[in-house]
């Protein structure tokens, strides 16, 4: 109401500015209807089901089983999701998942709420339950059982049954020629205002039984009451919203709640006492879970040759009595009476242990026992009382959610997508649910389904894999055939590396001369003594702390211009063997350099050139570099100097053999 006046006031000003022009004001009431409409039509589709992603294994029956495909699969995830506003309640995804990995909107602390509030509270209970129920042997400790959760008041929709019976009968005895469909199942009406929307004004304009029930019981106690709607039919908690008037119902129980809420309290058929369903008692209306327990409330024929209704009952039955009643119309001189499920007694809110047949015949024999001292009197005056209450009717509205139909381009793609571009290629196997390869291509056109529920598809899928994964699989033997091959020649590699290593070892701390290895890092890996002790007193030290002064920087022990070399000749700036003279430390040593492996690690030989076991030998080497230079310059002037050279050749020799008597 707020809205409205904002909206009237906001419009009332426009036509102030404008001078007064009419249309400005009625546009604006009708933009509060739709915009009113549009909210209530989203507060009317609650998301009743939703995915428990731990239990479901994407096996999608639940996909192939929803009647108006209202559960989509998409790219993005590979779980199924519920569409709320496309979906009828039906619960057909809970009965075809094996997994429970569907769950249903919980209502128990809703209805913990109502009985903690200030209101009072009534329980209204479907005449199912005495199918449901059959394990409490007796109907009047059941009703004492539901009043201990804290409900003031405990009836039956029956009565509410028995008020819409008698408004169906009076709509179908006037004889206008118009042929309706019944309004008692929440499940069938939400599927003909979505996608059956051409006969919405052929739908009964009467409530519910659980709304009708509310309406009485508001008359009766007082239009504060809450009303608790115990039903094994989830399509009521999707249409709970619907009303606003004394037609409303504030919460929906499953049977399954309400055995779980026993539970949970502890209560008993053997620790309480006979109690009565609060009144109006219902008569009939009892029937009602019995597909023909409609009709005959209505207190109707069912004879099939004076009979008004045909009655249909089950998904498939139910939605295709609308369809041809669409197509067909004129060919029909009867109403529908329509059942979503093969009857209340089955609905998806029961628990899974009873039969159909089983539940009809304890619906029947407790009907019966009820009607036997039944005061029929006091039930007509309360029908009196209540079935022209205004609330009782009602009118039900457009929500049509038909796709938009893909275009020529969009299936051809979809169709790529399934691997059946090419005609005649079409299976129809129905695995996908879709009925037909085409009705799967236009629900992946219209983004609720993809190529991955289709059976043949995925089966041709799952061989390239298997293909891919056998020559994957090959590949992979092969290559840990080579990585074994290869481990074998690097183990083998690092055993004889580590003997080179040992042998270098040996031979460096062997030598007479200074040797060392110095690693990439500039740091020395390996050095003996007689290096150390060229080096002084300083590296001495060191060498008592760390033996062969592993780990020593090189730049810290040598003159910059040995470490320079040794740096250049791992960087690979230099080739070959390096050979200097030096003088370090007051002596003249020589100091021999080359490559152990390119860029790790280099080789240092040292010689005291002032060494007296060093330096007859020095100069034994050092003459014949001089002789051999020599003869390589005889050589090139042999023919200048002829005999000249052989003498000094001759003098040469005398001198190394005196030397070397020294």
């Amino acid at each position: 109401m707020d809205c409205k006046i904002k909206l009237i006031i906001f419009y009332s000003q426009i036509i102030s500015k404008k001078n007064g022009k009419i249309y400005f004001l009625l546009s604006g009431l009708v933009f509060y209807s739709s915009f009113v409409f549009e909210i209530n039509r989203k507060i009317m589709s609650p998301n009743v089901f939703t995915f428990n992603e731990r239990n479901c294994t994407s096996c999608y029956s639940c996909v192939r089983k929803c009647p108006v495909k209202a559960i989509k699969v998409s790219q993005e995830s590979i779980y199924p999701e519920v569409i709320p506003e496309r979906c009828i309640g039906c619960g057909t995804c809970i009965k075809a998942c094996s997994f429970n990995a569907i769950k249903v909107l919980d209502s128990i602390q809703t209805v913990k709420e109502l009985i903690n509030s200030n209101h009072k509270v009534a329980a209204i209970c479907d005449p199912s339950i005495a199918g449901e129920f059959e394990d409490i042997t007796d109907y009047r400790k059941f009703v004492k059982m539901i009043r201990n959760i804290g409900f003031d008041y405990v009836t039956e929709v029956a009565f509410g049954v028995d008020l819409v019976a008698k408004n169906q009968a009076d709509l179908t005895n006037e004889k206008t020629g118009k042929y309706y469909i019944t309004s008692h199942c929440p499940v069938m009406n939400l599927y003909i205002e979505k996608y059956a929307t051409e006969l919405i004004s052929n739908i009964s304009p009467i409530v519910s039984p659980a709304s009708a029930t509310a309406v009485a019981l508001r008359n009766l106690y007082g239009n504060d009451v809450k009303i608790v709607n115990i039903s094994p039919c989830l399509g009521a908690k999707k249409d709970i919203n619907r009303h606003t008037n004394s037609a409303k119902i504030d919460a929906v129980l499953s049977f399954r709640e309400l055995r779980k809420m026993f539970k949970e309290l502890n209560i008993r058929e053997e620790l309480v006492e006979f109690s009565d369903f609060d009144a109006p008692l219902g008569y009939k209306g009892a029937l009602y879970p019995i597909p023909e327990g409609f009709v005959e409330a209505c207190e109707i024929s069912t004879s099939l040759i004076d009979g008004s209704f045909i009655s249909a009952q089950g998904d498939e039955d139910a939605i295709n009595a609308v369809k041809q009643f669409s197509q067909y119309g004129n060919k029909f001189n009867k109403h529908f009476n329509l059942y979503f499920c093969k009857g209340c007694i089955v609905g998806p809110g029961s628990s899974d242990k009873g039969q159909k047949f089983v539940r009809h015949n304890l619906v029947t024999e407790y009907v019966n026992k009820r009607i036997i001292n039944f005061n029929k009197n006091t039930w007509q005056s309360n029908m009196l009382k209540y079935v022209l209450l205004k609330d009782l009717k009602c009118t039900y509205n457009k929500d049509d959610q038909h796709l938009p139909v893909p275009t020529s381009e969009e299936l051809e793609e979809a169709f790529i997508k399934l691997d059946k571009a090419t005609s005649g290629r079409h299976t129809d196997c129905r695995a996908c649910g879709y009925g037909t390869c085409y009705g799967l291509a236009e629900a992946i056109a219209q983004g609720i389904a993809t190529e991955d529920m289709c059976f043949t598809h995925t089966q041709s899928g799952n061989r390239k894999f298997h293909e891919q994964l056998t020559s994957t699989t090959k590949e992979l033997i092969l290559s840990q055939e080579e990585n074994s091959q290869l481990k074998e020649i690097l183990n083998y590699q690092q055993a004889a590396n580590s003997e080179i290593s040992k042998a270098i070892s040996l031979i460096i701390h062997s030598m007479k001369i200074g040797a060392a290895i110095v690693g990439e890092n500039m740091k020395i890996t390996d050095s003996n003594n007689t290096f150390i002790d060229i080096l002084g007193d300083e590296a001495k030290e060191i060498g008592e702390i760390i033996p062969g002064l592993v780990g020593a920087n090189i730049n810290t022990l040598v003159p910059k211009a040995i470490s320079s070399q040794i740096e250049f000749i791992l960087k690979g700036e230099e080739e070959g063997i390096v050979n200097k003279d030096i003088e370090f430390e007051g002596r003249l040593v020589n100091v021999s350099i080359f490559l152990l492996i390119p860029k790790k690690s280099v080789c240092i030989l040292v010689r005291n050139l002032y060494d007296q076991e060093e330096k007859p030998q020095e100069i034994i080497d050092r003459v014949t570099e001089v002789i051999q230079e020599n003869l390589r310059q005889v050589q090139e002037i042999g023919f200048i100097l002829g005999e000249g050279a052989s003498q000094i050749e001759k003098k040469l020799n005398t001198i190394i053999k005196l030397t070397k008597k020294e």
